[in-house]
This record gives C-alpha cells, structure tokens and sequence, in this order.
C-alpha cells in the first residue's frame, strides 16, 4: 500500500538531506499533509510504477539545491537575475527533463515546505469546499495538474479545465489524469495561460487557480486583469505567488505583500483572505523567501 509514508522514505533514501524537514513538517500537519500526499501517491504508483517515488526524491533534492544557489545568487546581487524569458522557455517549459523533475518538486514543496503547508487549508478548506454547486473551474499553468485533479477528488459536481505553456508539465498532468479516475470532468492541454481571454467570454468560471504563476511573468498584470475578466460574480480565486524568492524562472521580483494585494485590487478583485509564510530566515541575509496566498473575489 503506497501512501504520505511512502513518498518520506524515499526521501529517505535519495534526498537524505532535506528528509528531516520534510518528516517534521508532515508530522506536525498530518491531516493537510496527507490530502495531498495519500492520493498522489495512488494516482504516482499507477501512472509511473514504484519508481516514482525515488524519482520524485531525486526531483525534489535537485530543485531545493537550484533553490538555494538561486537565492545565493540574489543575496549577492541584490535583485533577480533570471534568464530571458526565451531562454526560459526553451531551457525549462520545453525540456522535458528539466521538467518532469521539476513537476515532482512543484508539488511536494507544499506538503514539505513550512512556508507552503498554510496553501494546502486555503485551497481546501477556502476554495475548493466554498466553490458554488456544480462549479466551472479554470486552472491557470497548471503544471502537474494535482492542484485540479485533488478539487476533482474532493468535489464530484466540479469541472476542471488546467492549461500549461509547458508540452511535457501537461503530459505529466495528463498520465496522473488517466489513473485517477475523474477524466471526465477533468481536461488538461497546453496553451498560453494568458491567451484564454480570447477563446472565453467573460464571467465563464466560478473559480480559477493561479497558483505559484505571477513570479514566472515579466509582467503580471495582465494575469490579474484574466483573472477579473473571466471570473463569475460569485466566483472565487485561489491565487498564491513568491516574494523575495529567487529562482532560474522566476522574473517578476515581488519584494512586499502589499504589491500583490495592489495588483488584485487594481484588476477589479478583493482578497478576502492571505496567509503569507516563511521558512526561519538564515542569519545575515537581506532577503526573506516567503509565499503568499490568497482568496480573491470580484469588487
């Protein structure tokens, strides 16, 4: 039987590092932790075989190592210095084996990081269970797709539809999608998060996920404007971003909360809620990593 266990002793094996946080912030979270990490486990054994998890070990060592030479990197600098944005596409979106690594880690930071376990109780308990009956929703570079396919194991009335820039991020949503047993109500394809404005009327979705998106903009307005344009007048969004957290990707540097609550609100939304969580700050650094999550609704 696979399960949250399971992903912490591969852990174990192949990320002894970073296991000992990992285990502590599980066991100081069960129940959030293992909303995420129990199925996963199901839908990772079924799609990729027991070597998923040793895989996903290997993932998540290697993107906390790039994490911390990327903040490294800022503490010296003083700014983001990130590629350009072509060079991101072609060296991370397209690469699949930068990219399905990188999948694996996008999604056990939130069960494994403390500064992301406060994400899982926003998006369950804030989002997916105060979504309208029979609810459209719309998740914007969905990347892995777990964020949709666990609204999809929570709510059966739900309909998911997730876009990625990324061809080999969607594969990976698509092959969990076909273990999971909620094909017919979930639907992942590749296309431009930004571009569904032109396909969709307004006010389509009662709920929209933009998890973890803003920071891998050049300019995020245009997102939050999306947003607004395509969401229900009793819609609800679950949005989250990075702040003063330095990554290969990561282009736009948000350096206060209060710049994203601005941005939301000059798109025409109200945050209703925020959580905004650090890891303990390392002595002598100028910068302190943190996430921000949000429950937005239209003004």
């Amino acid at each position: 039987m696979v399960d949250t266990a399971t992903f912490l002793e591969a852990l174990d094996r192949k990320a002894k590092m970073f296991a000992p946080t990992a285990r502590a912030t599980v066991e100081a979270n069960q129940d959030l932790c293992s909303w995420v990490l129990d199925p996963l486990a199901h839908w990772a054994q079924a799609a990729y075989g027991d070597r998923a998890f040793e895989d996903a070990a290997r993932g998540y060592a290697r993107y906390c190592f790039g994490v911390a030479k990327s903040q490294q990197i800022y503490e010296q600098a003083g700014r983001y210095t990130p590629q350009a944005l072509p060079d991101v596409i072609s060296e991370v979106y397209e690469d699949e084996g930068y990219m399905v690594p990188y999948m694996w880690a996008a999604i056990l930071i939130y069960p494994f990081w403390p500064s992301m376990v406060n994400h899982i109780a926003l998006y369950r308990d804030e989002f997916v269970k105060a979504l309208p009956t029979d609810a459209r929703v719309l998740e914007l570079a969905s990347g892995h797709g777990v964020l949709s396919l666990l609204a999809a194991e929570e709510r059966p009335d739900l309909r998911l539809e997730g876009l990625d820039i990324s061809p080999p991020a969607v594969a990976v949503a698509n092959r969990l999608l076909s273990v999971s047993g909620h094909d017919s109500r979930v639907k992942f394809e590749v296309k431009d998060a930004l571009a569904v404005e032109q396909g969709d009327g307004e006010g389509e979705y009662q709920g929209i996920i933009a998890a973890m998106l803003a920071e891998h903009l050049e300019d995020p307005k245009p997102l939050l404007q999306a947003i607004s344009r395509l969401l229900a007048k009793d819609g609800l969004v679950f949005f989250s971003t990075a702040i003063e957290s330095a990554q290969r990707d990561h282009l736009y540097e948000f350096n206060q909360e209060s710049q994203v609550v601005k941005l939301a609100e000059d798109a025409g939304l109200r945050v209703t809620r925020l959580v905004s969580d650090a890891s303990a700050p390392l002595p002598g650094t100028r910068f302190l990593p943190r996430a921000v999550g949000m429950i937005l609704r239209r003004r």
